[in-house]
């Protein structure tokens, strides 16, 4: 991967068709990156649809958002697991938005974790080596898309799958790396400025910070902010701004690596 290069992520197509008009739209429009529900937590086909339209024309790559079966707890209630349902729902999915892709002659690139799902791959390391020995032997060409610091950034680094590490701009960070939870107040940062003033921080020091304070090394490449977090349309644009006062080009996943 280059210096000075950086990816900006977001999570798209997971609310009814209002929402992406309002929301996932103009989000497009500073993204280089989008994670597409492929309707297991949330979302609606035509809305899929409409969201890898508007990718194509804004040059944005498309990747797989996975998560468990779980519409009604939006994918962020933890579930049990073996190894055969984490193939399936890893292979469903991928099917999934391969097929809504194909009707538009464009192709997966990445794939990303969702809620509760990614929480657990980042601390079991035997969940995320499941996941990513399933995508080195089916999927090998497709970039992991993973938190830094992570078992599954661990496990995928270590397979030689090309991993793009994020750092997630709207969320607070515990001590041990991983994400607050949204069970706790403030875990979700709503206000641009702060986001702003932390991410400086965070790229001119290649840190995270925690809630109280500690700093971890990390060394990331991708910034994610969460469609559905409020103001997420202004944050997108204020993170743009401040990459490129910091002479940071952004840049697809695929023009990492």
């Amino acid at each position: 991967m280059t210096l000075n290069k950086i990816n900006l992520n977001s999570d798209l197509a997971e609310h009814d068709f209002q929402f992406y008009l309002k929301v996932d739209k103009p989000i497009i429009l500073n993204i280089n990156s989008a994670n597409i529900s492929c309707l297991y937590h949330g979302g609606r086909k035509e809305v899929v649809e409409e969201a890898i339209i508007e990718c194509i024309r804004k040059d944005v790559s498309i990747g797989a958002h996975i998560s468990f079966l779980d519409k009604e707890n939006f994918g962020r209630t933890q579930l049990e697991w073996d190894e055969n349902s984490i193939h399936a729902l890893l292979r469903e999915q991928i099917d999934i938005l391969s097929s809504i892709c194909k009707n538009h002659k464009v192709f997966i690139t990445h794939f990303k974790l969702h809620g509760a799902l990614s929480n657990m791959a980042s601390k079991d390391l035997r969940l995320a080596q499941t996941i990513v020995s399933y995508f080195k032997s089916q999927y090998p060409n497709l970039i992991i898309l993973a938190p830094v610091l992570s078992e599954l950034a661990k496990a995928s680094q270590s397979s030689g799958l090309k991993t793009a590490l994020e750092v997630f701009a709207d969320r607070t960070y515990e001590d041990d790396g991983t994400l607050t939870p949204r069970s706790l107040a403030g875990s979700v940062i709503t206000n641009p400025k702060d986001i702003v003033g932390n991410l400086r921080v965070m790229i001119e020091k290649k840190v995270i910070v925690s809630r109280t304070g500690l700093e971890l090394s990390a060394k990331f490449n991708s910034i994610c902010i969460h469609s559905d977090t409020p103001n997420s349309v202004e944050i997108s644009r204020q993170i743009c701004l401040l990459l490129n006062s910091m002479n940071l080009s952004q840049n697809k996943l695929t023009d990492l690596f």
